[in-house]
């Protein structure tokens, strides 16, 4: 695995670049629609029917599904496999946004309104940091299928690491199959360690949030 990818660096770090850019641009559409929906769901509960309905039934469907489906529209490349990674990994964010920032606590809530907190204040100062773990929960869980579901943008011409795990595959070269494998598992390793911490983080800082200031 080692030898193959020193000997062919630079296809190597142009099929990583590929994949980690798919996942990161995934990332972040997850976290500016999904967190937007997600506080719409709970300001809205019609909205909050039907996006949460939808954002269910979405996360049963697989990944390549989604970009065969995708493929008559968008037709190949990034622009189809980029908008699966978004429809994969908006779910987690949508439903952990909207059920957590419901979820505060009453006590907590009654008390800012008797301090004569408005409605904004109460939310962007109470009820996101105490959702905020949650949240971040939804976008571990969205970046994670974005760094699995990258792999199966190979299908649809859009590169990335699943390129070297199909040609080890047809091939029958292991050390090629294990270069993408393994590759793409460190990426999700990372993304796991990364949010686990930022979790951490927002676990110790949501007690700033219990007494209303």
């Amino acid at each position: 695995m080692f030898i193959y990818i020193l000997n062919n660096w630079t296809k190597y770090e142009a099929l990583v670049t590929r994949h980690v850019s798919l996942t990161l641009a995934a990332l972040a559409i997850c976290f500016c629609l999904g967190v937007m929906l997600g506080a719409l769901c709970f300001r809205n509960q019609i909205a909050s029917g039907v996006v949460t309905s939808v954002a269910g039934a979405l996360r049963v469907v697989p990944s390549l599904a989604v970009m065969l489906i995708l493929m008559p529209v968008l037709g190949v490349g990034v622009t189809p496999a980029l908008t699966a990674l978004v429809i994969i990994g908006l779910p987690p964010v949508i439903i952990n946004t909207a059920s957590a920032l419901g979820s505060a606590d009453k006590n907590i809530i009654e008390a800012a309104e008797a301090c004569a907190m408005s409605e904004r204040r109460i939310f962007w100062k109470i009820r996101v940091p105490l959702a905020m773990p949650f949240i971040i929960t939804g976008l571990r869980l969205a970046g994670l299928s974005a760094s699995a579901g990258a792999i199966l943008a190979a299908y649809i011409g859009a590169g990335g690491l699943g390129e070297l795990i199909l040609s080890g595959l047809s091939q029958y070269r292991m050390d090629i199959l294990l270069a993408g494998a393994v590759t793409t598992m460190a990426i999700s390793l990372f993304i796991e360690c990364v949010f686990q911490a930022l979790y951490a983080i927002s676990m110790r800082n949501r007690g700033c949030a219990a007494e209303p200031k």
